[in-house]
């Protein structure tokens, strides 16, 4: 279990068309994904703002709400995921599939967005940038099928 959440971590780094494989991934390796995701972002939040709240609890209820947040987030990116799958192949991916692979392409790019917001609110706008791309290379890879024209 812990090999294949790695796996899926490792390969959700770069967007590149290997990770169009990640869509088929278990639902342990994108559930235990985003929930490393949401440690590491509570975590650095954590060090960013330094609370005067009991930190066991402020752990607790700020982890669930980045929880709570990055699942909606991915549920929008697997609609984008849908979308540009539908415009590339007229046929889009499942929603099975495309919410593995929107939560496999939107860990870093979040990670991002969240240290942007941190250290420069101003380019906040990148994050997404970077999200749309992290989100859409993989899928123009796919290959096409070609229609073969009947011989006349």
């Amino acid at each position: 279990m812990l090999k294949t959440t790695s796996m899926f971590i490792r390969h959700s780094l770069l967007p590149t068309k290997q990770t169009l494989r990640l869509r088929l991934a278990p639902l342990h390796a994108y559930m235990l994904a985003s929930l490393v995701f949401t440690i590491v972002a509570t975590v650095l939040d954590y060090l960013v703002l330094r609370p005067d709240f009991f930190a066991p609890m402020w752990l607790f209820l700020h982890g669930f709400a980045i929880f709570f947040f990055y699942m909606m987030w991915v549920a929008v990116a697997a609609l984008f995921v849908q979308l540009v799958t539908r415009l590339r192949m007229k046929k889009p991916w499942p929603y099975r599939q495309a919410w593995p692979y929107a939560v496999a392409m939107t860990l870093v790019p979040t990670l991002v967005l969240v240290a942007l917001y941190h250290a420069v609110p101003a380019l906040l706008w990148l994050g997404f940038v970077i999200t749309i791309v992290f989100l859409t290379v993989p899928l123009l890879q796919i290959p096409l099928k070609q229609k073969n024209s009947g011989r006349r």
